[in-house]
């Protein structure tokens, strides 16, 4: 922003010469050249000469003493004025500390540059703060000057009542930053930890659901891979125990067939395998290979055997194959090498991912109202089943949290759907090792013009595509699609089949537009979302002179 100084001509006798009866000295503060001036000459003829004798690039700081129309004042020194011109001087407040560069020195004309003009808002809504923090008598620190800025931003009142509750609130929930409270509040979310942490993981759509599942596979893998190498006395009980809580799942399984490579299936089946080395030369009642399981006579070579041949041909499903594991480990005489050896493997690790998934993802062909509803529950159900079971165990007691706050999401869910349509959808991807997150959202109250529009993110990763963010706007038959991925490689490639998508919505007798782009800014739950409910307010600062 350029400022022009007034009054040059009528005191131009003093040029650039510094005056005869002042004296000068200056001190430099990083690039500010701080002045002090002493003489007879007026303030505003002082301030000129000072500031006449300044090159182009020179930067002073002054305090804005007075505000005229278009016009202010700024106080250079105890004895140094300017009067400058610029157009939006009523963004100014008298007491504002600015600082200026010279850009152009002609000698009959100053220009001046505002420096830090981006900060001057944050300037002045910091002096709004800190007086709604004062008059509400409390301590002015990073947690009420939080506060107070999150409830301008999203529009609330910042009277000391309505400061003090939220205050109250943040020391019960202390892990929630300000704009955690003010959001949920206004979203009518009751404020608890669980729901403060539920909301930190739908804000990135990087957590939620599909990041739960993550942490129910590692805690529950970490426990059973301890076990298998330092003392498998129990493993088979607690895998049996944990497969039996899992229940139905809400799409059909998959086999290991489907989603794993040949290669894979191969050295687990030579795995599994090598369990049986030990029960080869075991006799019971002078039959080689047999021995007693729960009174039962079987031969456990023989039950190995199977499960090694359908683990490589790919016929069994992940849950099967665990069953079947658990059932085996509870047998004396197992391989305790071997078992370690299998449990600690890529492969074996990767089953029980496989097997997590499928009981907490939903294939695109399932997606439904009762279907989701029905996964919703499961989960709810399945982390009371588990606390329940495993509660006592301190070994368990990661995994059940983490059970405890795949639930805790679920139920936040359900509270945000009481102000907004929004749900989480994790996808598994037949045929293949990937999965998506699809999020639906919408105002539950909509106007006229946008009943008819629906949102939508569906966040993929995939073993050869990588991550992909695809935002879906649609509106009656129109729809818009914006893909957001990782590589140019993949640019290409979508650009490439993106009219195979075009064609079949057009069949459908709909309008696309699409768009391809490298990801340079993620969609996120409350950049997409909630700012998209709430925008933030533009906070603005008046003055008015009462002499007026």
């Amino acid at each position: 922003m350029n400022i022009e100084i007034s009054g040059i001509n009528n005191i131009s006798s003093l040029n650039k010469d510094t005056p005869d009866n002042a004296s000068v000295s200056g001190r430099e503060t990083g690039n500010t050249a701080q002045i002090a001036v002493s003489g007879s000459r007026t303030a505003q003829e002082t301030g000129i000469s000072l500031l006449m004798r300044m090159e182009a690039g020179a930067v002073f700081t002054g305090e804005i003493i007075n505000i005229t129309n278009n016009q202010i004042t700024i106080s250079l020194s105890d004895n140094a004025q300017v009067t400058a011109t610029l157009s939006d001087a009523l963004s100014y407040n008298i007491g504002d500390k600015a600082s200026f560069s010279v850009k152009d020195n002609s000698g009959e004309q100053i220009i001046l540059k505002s420096i830090g003009r981006e900060n001057l808002q944050d300037q002045m809504n910091n002096q709004t703060v800190r007086s709604v923090i004062q008059n509400a008598g409390l301590a002015v620190n990073d947690v009420t000057v939080s506060l107070v800025r999150s409830l301008m931003k999203y529009g609330e009142p910042i009277d000391p009542s309505t400061l003090g509750n939220y205050i109250k609130m943040l020391e019960n929930v202390p892990d929630a930053s300000a704009e955690d409270i003010v959001l949920m509040t206004k979203m009518g979310i009751p404020v608890t930890q669980e729901n403060a942490a539920s909301l930190h993981d739908y804000y990135n759509f990087n957590e939620g659901i599909a990041g739960r599942t993550n942490d129910i596979f590692n805690n529950f893998y970490n426990v059973i891979a301890d076990m298998a190498v330092n003392n498998s006395d129990g493993l088979g009980e607690l895998v049996e125990n944990f497969t039996n809580i899992l229940g139905e799942a809400v799409s059909t399984p998959e086999s290991l067939g489907e989603t794993f490579s040949a290669k894979n299936l191969e050295a687990l089946s030579e795995n599994i395998q090598a369990l049986a080395e030990k029960y080869a030369g075991q006799t019971e009642n002078g039959v080689t290979g047999k021995v007693s399981y729960d009174g039962v006579p079987e031969t456990a070579k023989t039950l190995i055997d199977s499960l090694a041949a359908k683990v490589a041909d790919g016929s069994i499903t992940a849950k099967e194959l665990m069953e079947t594991l658990g059932e085996l480990t509870k047998r004396q005489g197992i391989d305790k090498h071997a078992l370690g050896k299998l449990v600690n493997s890529d492969e074996f690790a990767a089953v029980v991912k496989n097997m997590i998934r499928q009981e907490y993802f939903i294939r695109p062909e399932d997606v439904s109202r009762d279907n989701l509803r029905r996964m919703y529950a499961k989960i709810i159900n399945d982390s009371s089943a588990m606390a329940e079971k495993f509660g006592d165990n301190p070994k368990m007691t990661a995994f059940v949290n983490s059970m405890n706050n795949a639930a805790n999401d679920v139920m936040f869910l359900n509270s945000l759907n009481q102000f907004m349509s929004f749900v989480q959808i994790p996808l598994k991807m037949s045929g293949q090792n990937a999965h998506g997150d699809l999020y639906v959202y919408g105002r539950k109250k909509r106007s006229v013009q946008d009943k008819d529009e629906f949102k939508a993110l569906l966040h993929l990763d995939m073993d050869n595509l990588g991550p992909m963010d695809i935002f879906v706007t649609m509106r009656k038959k129109n729809i818009s699609t914006d893909f957001k991925v990782a590589t140019d490689e993949i640019l290409e490639y979508i650009e490439e089949h993106m009219d195979e998508l075009t064609v079949r919505l057009n069949r459908l007798g709909y309008k696309v537009s699409n768009t391809v782009e490298i990801s340079g800014k993620d969609y996120s739950f409350k950049s997409s979302v909630i700012e998209n409910q709430f925008p933030p307010m533009e906070i603005k600062r008046f003055s008015f002179d009462v002499r007026a």
